[in-house]
């Protein structure tokens, strides 16, 4: 077959690829790849900027359902509740008891889901408002790494990362690949009875071969980029160097994926790999995005902009990350607004049955008679209150089933030691492991109390343990982010230690300044 000429692949170049100037300045090359990347990034800014304007919108939609929900217990129920009292002729005690507690407990739950609900908006994940700096220090120093104060250890640090992270990447690409290799050799011995032949063909041992050195050219050429790394950013310390090292980092990232899988002769395009998922459970990472070192179980919120510590999700209805400051609030506010929903249903079950029952109708008729609506049942509404119960109920309902999900499915990453984001990856890495027949663990995971004790603090019996859910408090977490066995683990006693090492540093002073003579003027 003959070679085609240059003349013809540069017109199917040229197909495929133009060439604009913008403005007179700056020329643009138009391929189908860049169209596709341009496409994609508008994509994912319009939903960025979608969500963060549905925040404030959902926050209002949000205080009206728990006004209107106020509204129909104090303005509807409570008179239901008084009128079925002058039915019975019930004593002046046991009318405040029932009522009394019924407003008590309703007053109770309006309190505790507005003060979560309030704390779970306000609170800062990262910022100058918030403690991030502090707790990135103290888990810092907890597992023993010198984090870098200045632009230049920043860069350094961003530069040992990277070359960290492609070393990792290429070696599990080509792990992937020869495991590829070894199944495909395997099903290839194998007839179609399940007969399999101890020799494989020829043009499976060429294929073999190819794909062996393949695999051997791109780890040898990955050892040579990776040295070659340092001494083409070691130019300086500028901003412009370190720009021009992750560009030429990306470049031969690309070039070594497309090398090892034409080496493999595969077409089966690997699934993405996230840096976080090729990391250990307590080792740093960087931050691209916000420029700083990032710590362990911390990941970047492309809503907020910001790098959120133990980041859950991003919650619209919240207007803010869901992340290690909030996320305690987060769990509280989804408690008591299930348990508020469950009362909610309750109590309007009886009047919303009875709203087109026979008892409505026999108030209907005394209404075309007397012209005037009048309470004769109780717990029966009038034509007024029909449509605020029957909507009531129906929410509450509808909200409790779809809270009571998403609030068991957190506090089952409570108990498990796990995050939504972690929990979608140990998931991945479970079945990868059950695949080749072994075990994994959640390496976050220290047992259902200490994972309780994460997120709402150190308790000493079930009833602290209660009283910790029960009582607002606008307390920091105890914990750091990072699991750690032991009192190493609780930011108190990392203060505690910085406290005796301040005080070990000033008792020479002092005792110098006691034993000094005095000197009298």
């Amino acid at each position: 077959m003959p070679n085609p000429s240059p003349a013809s692949l540069s017109s199917s170049t040229t197909r495929n690829r133009r060439s604009f100037q913008i403005f007179g300045i700056r020329r643009f090359r138009f391929t189908m790849d860049n169209a596709l990347d341009v496409l994609i990034n508008f994509c994912a800014k319009f939903a960025e900027t979608f969500i963060l304007l549905l925040g404030p919108v959902l926050i209002c939609f949000a205080s009206a359902i728990i006004s209107g929900l106020s509204w129909v217990f104090f303005a509807i129920y409570l008179p239901m509740m008084q009128f079925d009292m002058d039915q019975k002729d019930a004593s002046p005690l046991r009318r405040f008891v029932e009522i009394g507690f019924n407003v008590a407990f309703v007053v109770f739950i309006l309190a505790e889901i507005i003060f979560n609900y309030f704390m779970c908006v306000t609170t800062r994940n990262a910022g100058p408002k918030s403690s991030y700096d502090t707790v990135v220090r103290e888990l810092a120093e907890s597992t023993h790494l010198e984090y870098p104060q200045t632009p230049q250890e920043v860069a350094q640090f961003r530069r040992d990362f990277n070359d960290k992270i492609t070393i990792r990447i290429r070696r599990r690409r080509a792990r992937e690949i020869e495991e590829r290799e070894r199944q495909h050799a395997h099903s290839s011995c194998c007839d179609a009875n399940g007969e399999c032949s101890s020799k494989p063909s020829s043009a499976n041992n060429t294929g073999i071969a190819s794909g062996a050195t393949g695999i051997a050219s791109t780890l040898s050429t990955t050892a040579h980029d990776v040295e070659m790394v340092p001494a083409i950013s070691s130019g300086g310390n500028t901003p412009t160097g370190e720009n021009i090292t992750l560009r030429k980092n990306t470049r031969q990232q690309k070039s070594t994926t497309s090398n090892i899988r034409k080496g493999s002769g595969g077409h089966v395009p690997s699934p993405p790999i996230r840096n976080w998922m090729l990391m250990a459970p307590d080792e740093w990472g960087y931050c691209t995005k916000t420029n700083q070192p990032k710590p362990p179980r911390s990941h970047y919120d492309h809503v907020s902009k910001s790098l959120v510590l133990c980041l859950d999700h991003y919650c619209p209805w919240m207007f803010n990350a869901i992340g290690y400051f909030n996320y305690r609030y987060f769990v509280n506010f989804l408690v008591f607004v299930f348990t508020g929903m469950m009362y909610g249903v309750f109590i309007t079950y009886r009047p919303f049955s009875n709203s087109t029952g026979p008892l409505y109708r026999e108030q209907l008729v005394q209404y075309r008679k007397t012209g005037v609506w009048t309470r004769i049942h109780p717990y029966t509404p009038i034509s007024s209150e029909r449509m605020p119960l029957s909507l009531a109920f129906m929410l509450c309902l509808a909200v409790g089933i779809a809270v009571a999900c998403l609030g068991g499915f957190h506090i089952y990453l409570v108990l498990t030691g796990q995050t939504t984001i972690e929990c979608h990856g140990n998931y991945m890495k479970r079945s990868k492991a059950k695949r080749s027949g072994q075990k994994y663990q959640n390496p976050y995971d220290m047992g259902s109390k200490r994972n309780w004790q994460q997120i709402y603090g150190e308790y000493n019996d079930r009833w602290s343990m209660f009283m910790a859910i029960i009582i607002p408090s606008r307390r920091e977490p105890e914990f750091l982010p990072l699991p750690i066995g032991g009192e190493e683990g609780k930011r108190k006693y990392l203060r505690q230690l910085r406290r005796e090492e301040n005080n070990e540093m000033t008792k020479p002073f002092i005792a110098s300044q006691l034993s000094a003579p005095a000197t009298i003027v």
